[in-house]
């Protein structure tokens, strides 16, 4: 429970993290349109608040502030990412890139954890070590792109994202990382000997 406790804004994210895992599972295309799509409107909208605060200003201010070419960028982006939501997923893989390397490095950084934990003799390093390998698998396959379609590299990600949300669960109630464990360690040794000087004394 205080392990629950601990962790329950942790848990919360890594929550929406499968959820979202779910949802591009489930409608790879549909869920990241509507994504794509609110982010367009939410800059269409702050270039129109952009361009009625420019002419709101005094006219010296207004001109010093560059509000119109920022309002008229911000609202130019927003049309485009709602007009063209189909084009940008299907061409636009820039993003799953990014996502696959991300996750590559947190694998990465998971197998460190892993082999820090046998080398400490941790018990149940495998979860921590099932972790890494999907992230490092699920990266590289995202990055060497083998299939025909985008809508599978979207689903992988979905998978991707699916997988580290369940095992990150796991890990945070039967795998603790390493150097929390040692922190809390050092201080219990730091008491001990605290202590034992005082009892000395």
């Amino acid at each position: 429970m205080k392990t629950l406790k601990a962790n329950l804004p942790t848990i919360i994210l890594l929550l929406l993290e499968a959820a979202v895992g779910v949802l591009l599972l489930v409608n790879p295309i549909g869920f990241t349109s509507a994504i794509i799509r609110v982010i367009g409107c939410v800059f269409a909208v702050g270039g129109l608040v952009l361009g009625v605060n420019y002419f709101r200003t005094p006219a010296k201010e207004a001109a010093a502030s560059g509000m119109l070419f920022s309002g008229l960028i911000s609202l130019l982006i927003g049309v485009l990412l709602f007009v063209k939501t189909n084009w940008l997923i299907t061409t636009f893989t820039i993003l799953l890139v990014i996502y696959a390397v991300m996750i590559l490095i947190l694998g990465l950084l998971k197998l460190q954890w892993t082999v820090d934990l046998i080398r400490m003799k941790r018990e149940k390093w495998g979860i921590s070590g099932i972790n890494a390998l999907i992230a490092v698998i699920f990266g590289l396959l995202i990055l060497l792109n083998p299939f025909k379609t985008t809508e599978i590299l979207w689903k992988l990600a979905g998978a991707a994202l699916l997988a580290q949300a369940f095992f990150d669960i796991i890990g945070l109630f039967l795998c603790p990382r390493v150097i929390v464990v040692e922190k809390a360690e050092v201080k219990v040794k730091a008491k001990e000997e605290a202590a034992e000087v005082k009892d000395g004394k």
